[in-house]
């Protein structure tokens, strides 16, 4: 490699390029873990204040949810005497709804630099000969003159350049999955599960 290639190379801010890719990556999971906030939040319970975001109401204290939203079910079933009779089923919404929960798995960066350094070297040469030959005479008993000329000539013409060419490629990939859910939003989902009930619409 060129001395000019590695001055480039040394000049190329690799910190930004890692870092800037890294630093998106990691905004983008706070983002994903605000966005799971707000979808239990919405769907998950019933605001007190529609206005209000019930759990960030004040960041010095603990956050209150509220009461849970259910959905309610109403539907026809034979008794233990074979007779139909209307029920209906309360389900929390949280436990019928898949709650996103996005987490970046992998971040990849690909960088390529692709430099090329070259001197072409140009060379014409030439050999030109020229013979002339021219004969006089005046009258048939005056000698005749011959002339001879000959002349020749060499031109050799060099010239070189330099190319000097640089390419820059930069591709990130991510992938992102749907985690598991945190123990403590697992054991929830397992509490509202229990309260799920059925009972009769008439007495």
């Amino acid at each position: 490699m060129s001395t000019r290639a590695v001055q480039e190379l040394r000049q190329i801010p690799f910190g930004v390029l890692i870092g800037q890719p890294m630093k998106a990556a990691i905004e983008a999971q706070a983002l994903a873990a605000k966005t799971t906030i707000e979808f239990i939040e919405k769907v998950g319970f019933v605001p007190a204040d529609t206005d209000q975001d019930m759990l960030f109401v004040d960041e010095s204290k603990d956050a209150d949810a509220g009461e849970v939203r259910n959905v309610t079910f109403k539907y026809t079933k034979k008794d233990e005497n074979g007779t139909d009779k209307e029920v209906s089923l309360t389900v929390p919404i949280l436990t019928i709804v898949p709650i996103p929960y996005i987490r970046i798995d992998e971040m990849t960066i690909d960088f390529t630099a692709k430099l090329n350094d070259s001197i072409e070297h140009t060379t014409k040469t030439g050999f030109k000969l020229d013979n002339t030959v021219t004969a006089k005479f005046k009258a048939w008993w005056s000698p005749v003159s011959v002339e001879a000329r000959t002349s020749m000539s060499y031109e050799r013409q060099a010239a070189s350049a330099s190319r000097y060419t640089r390419e820059y490629t930069m591709n990130i990939h991510v992938r992102a999955v749907q985690d598991e859910l945190p123990a403590g939003l697992s054991r929830v989902l397992d509490i509202l599960e229990t309260i799920i009930k059925e009972k009769p619409t008439t007495p």
